[in-house]
């Protein structure tokens, strides 16, 4: 189907919708995946507060964008780099880079999943969480990358991708 906010998006069994949405990231544009959750006790309808929260996130991104490069340099080094891996000091440094500035951190992570939860888990407002793969941390082979969850277009918490799930 077509819809007015998400573009085309088609059902998935057990996952909800699932579409693109441009997202303009450290100065390029990327076509992330999008995920709009549904309660099937609810049915498999999209609700009005579920475009709201895309709508009001996407209007807001060019204010949210530098707070949240902010907020995930902080993340990663004081809760990430160096919690776990190698304990050779050589090794160690391949895993773990140095992320201070805006574009060290850019170029470590990709926007890679929008996903909207069903409308009975936004009862703290407007919930949008955006997933991240990284360059970090070694070979990534149980996909945590981060996630990041926005409630009313502020950061609300960053941990795994597995926040949004």
């Amino acid at each position: 189907m077509t819809d007015e906010v998400f573009g085309h998006i088609l059902y998935g069994d057990d996952i909800g919708w699932e579409g693109a949405f441009p997202l303009e990231f450290g100065g390029s544009w990327h076509n992330v995946s999008l995920l709009v959750q549904v309660d099937e006790d609810e049915g498999t309808d999209i609700t009005d507060a579920q475009k709201h929260a895309l709508l009001c996130f996407d209007d807001k991104w060019d204010s949210i964008e530098p707070l949240l490069v902010d907020a995930l340099i902080q993340y990663y080094n004081n809760e990430e780099k160096y919690s776990y891996g190698p304990e050779n000091e050589e090794e160690a440094a391949l895993w773990w880079p140095d992320i201070n500035t805006y574009e060290e951190l850019v170029n470590a992570v990709t926007p890679e999943t929008i996903v909207i939860p069903p409308e009975p888990l936004m009862d703290e407002g407007r919930k949008v969480f955006l997933l991240f793969d990284r360059t970090w941390g070694g070979e990534d082979l149980d996909d945590n990358g981060i996630g990041v969850c926005f409630i009313d277009e502020q950061i609300a918490e960053i941990g795994y991708k597995n926040i949004a799930f």
